[in-house]
């Protein structure tokens, strides 16, 4: 997944992506508020608030286009 983001950040493209929240469900984010791509996971800035984001709990990553990169789902 770092590839991913890495691969995003490298060629300009927008994409958003659906996350687990704890406690409260699925939250979407952009690639444009991402200010940091790690190991095991992604730094996101949101109303001056910064937030990590473990890999693990994102769900879906799709291009501006529609275009799904990921998608895993909890069964």
């Amino acid at each position: 997944m770092r590839q991913i983001f890495n691969k995003l950040r490298w060629t300009g493209r927008r994409a958003y992506f659906r996350y687990l929240n704890r406690p409260g469900g699925e939250e979407e984010a952009s690639t444009d508020d991402v200010v940091e791509v790690g190991a095991n996971g992604v730094v996101v800035s949101r109303g001056g608030r910064e937030s990590y984001i473990p890999y693990h709990r994102i769900v879906e990553i799709r291009l501006d286009t529609g275009e799904v990169l990921l998608e895993r789902r909890r069964g």
